[in-house]
């Protein structure tokens, strides 16, 4: 996909669609946040028309730890603003941002050359995936990009993160990709279910109940319910359900489900996600990418932290809650399973350890 952000052709375009939204009339509020090492953003908000079509755009200000003005910015689009702080295997840190509904823009901390890119076919057809959240993952440097197509419900992507300032959208041939369960891939699903059956094992976690289901088309419809609490079943928490294809031959390796929020039930049982790997793909470390590829999907539902549970007799998978930054709180028995579960944490934003004053803040339903 070529770059087109330096082009003269999409210049005319950005110009014209600041001077539209950023007028005075359209100027809304201001606020401030701050990142986990010191720097802060300033976000000036607007709220104008574009092409008949309501738009919020933002004005950006980055300050350095000592509240010293860093860089400027402005997004035209900021309804699901990407602002991420990512420090990099090579020693230095980027600050990843959009300043258009497409594209992304990386910026070196140290020497503020800042890497734009804005593909040709967003340019001309208005069509592209559009980040909204990141997280780097310095065992394959890369990051996993949530997000989505115009219109489109979101993805997780894998892209090549080795060269922030020459970063394309490249993905890695053996990279995963989370989507949400489609019937376009049936045949795929029952053989996904099926191989669980042929191993004897009776529940596919985080697969949405895939297994309580003999017609696959009515696991379908079944999903498609879970978005919010007003269509899911009353004995269902509202989730997102993923399935992560393998890039390299298109198999569904496993499952990945993120609980919009929690129960009494699922602060002790079942936490914020829940996931499986197919057997025979088992061991190759699938389940710790799974894991960290969903944590920019649980950034857009507001969790700055989620909880993740496992037996105590389960020790792959607490090796892979730890890998991806866990943060041990405490074991519970179940009396209902007569089972005892670990509970972690895990930030959806690598700021440090997870503090006591965040498990006083669950965000648990009653």
């Amino acid at each position: 996909m070529k770059n087109v952000a330096f082009s003269t052709e999409y210049a005319e375009q950005y110009n014209r669609q600041f001077e539209i939204l950023f007028r005075e009339e359209n100027r809304r509020s201001k606020e401030e946040g701050c990142f986990a090492n010191g720097y802060s953003l300033m976000c000036e908000s607007f709220e104008g028309e574009l092409d008949d079509e309501p738009r919020l755009a933002a004005r950006y200000a980055l300050f350095s730890p000592s509240h010293e003005p860093v860089f400027t910015y402005a997004c035209l689009d900021s309804a699901n603003s990407l602002c991420e702080m990512i420090r990099h295997n090579n020693g230095r840190t980027y600050f990843l941002f959009r300043r258009d509904r497409f594209g992304f823009s990386v910026l070196d901390l140290e020497t503020l050359q800042e890497h734009r890119f804005y593909s040709d076919d967003a340019l001309y057809n208005q069509n592209d995936f559009i980040w909204c959240s990141a997280e780097y993952y310095p065992a394959r440097n890369t990051i996993f990009v949530a997000g989505h197509m115009p219109g489109g419900h979101y993805e997780v992507y894998e892209y090549d993160f080795s060269d922030p300032l020459h970063c394309a959208a490249h993905i890695p041939d053996d990279a995963l990709i989370l989507t949400l369960p489609s019937t376009d891939f049936a045949d795929e699903m029952e053989d996904f279910r099926d191989e669980y059956r042929n191993w004897g094992e009776e529940e596919i976690f985080g697969s949405a109940l895939l297994n309580s289901f003999d017609d696959i088309a009515e696991w379908f419809a079944f999903v498609d319910t879970l978005g919010s609490r007003k269509t899911a079943p009353s004995y269902y928490m509202p989730s997102t359900p993923f399935v992560a294809f393998r890039m390299s031959d298109g198999m569904p390796i496993g499952m990945i489900e993120v609980k919009h929020e929690l129960n009494d039930y699922l602060s002790k049982h079942g936490g914020h996600i829940s996931y499986s790997v197919r057997p025979s793909e088992r061991r190759r470390g699938f389940g710790k990418r799974m894991l960290a590829m969903v944590l920019p999907y649980a950034k857009i539902l507001g969790h700055s932290k989620v909880l993740v549970v496992c037996h105590t007799d389960n020790e792959p998978s607490r090796r892979t809650i730890l890998a991806d930054g866990g943060v041990y709180e405490q074991t519970y028995f179940s009396e209902l399973d007569n089972i005892y579960n670990e509970n972690y944490w895990i930030r959806t934003t690598p700021s440090g350890p997870v503090g006591q004053a965040d498990f006083n803040n669950a965000g648990i339903v009653s």
